[in-house]
């Protein structure tokens, strides 16, 4: 006598919510949109971020040289090598890709003061005070590495100058950099 065994029952099948393919597809439209955002704001950065007034950009420069100006007054009384602050060139503030439209152009307020001291401990001192009067404003404070055996601090200010006390890269000696961000505006 033969036994045929008891038929098995096959549980149903679960419902998918999306198939592999539906998926794949779905994840690849939000890498999509994800990579056109980054692109989108990667754009509006090379392209140098909202085109502003001739007028706007005269107020940031005068910022930037008050917050220089400022940053020496607080030296006080390190005397000035040069009676006026002494303008530097941006490289890093152009258009290298042909974004800005007719009329429009960029630009980035650098000052610089030279500043004296009788020796080298007159301006650890200064800097010393420095840093102490920008940590007592609530700015954070960050420390340069030593060159030519003297340290230096920079800080940014409400407005984004970015402001140092530091020896000169080419000359050694202790200079005030204040430094404007960069901004596009129309000329006039």
């Amino acid at each position: 006598m033969q036994t045929t065994p008891a038929p098995t029952s096959t549980p149903p099948a679960k419902p998918r919510l999306f198939t592999r393919g539906q998926l794949t597809a779905t994840v690849m439209a939000v890498l999509l949109v994800a990579l056109l955002g980054f692109a989108a704001k990667a754009c509006e950065s090379v392209e140098g971020g909202q085109v502003r007034s001739t007028a706007e950009f005269r107020e940031h420069v005068k910022a930037t040289q008050q917050a220089g100006e400022d940053t020496y007054t607080a030296l006080a009384p390190a005397p000035l090598q040069e009676p006026y602050a002494h303008k530097e060139g941006s490289t890093s503030c152009v258009d290298d890709f042909g974004f800005d439209d007719t009329g429009v152009t960029r630009d980035q307020p650098i000052y610089t003061w030279g500043v004296e001291f009788d020796d080298r401990d007159g301006y650890l001192t200064a800097l010393a005070n420095l840093k102490a009067d920008w940590k007592e404003q609530g700015r954070t404070v960050k420390d340069i590495a030593p060159q030519a055996g003297l340290p230096g601090i920079s800080t940014t200010d409400a407005h984004g100058t970015e402001l140092t006390l530091a020896p000169d890269y080419y000359t050694n000696k202790p200079v005030i950099c204040a430094e404007g961000t960069c901004m596009r505006y129309h000329y006039a």
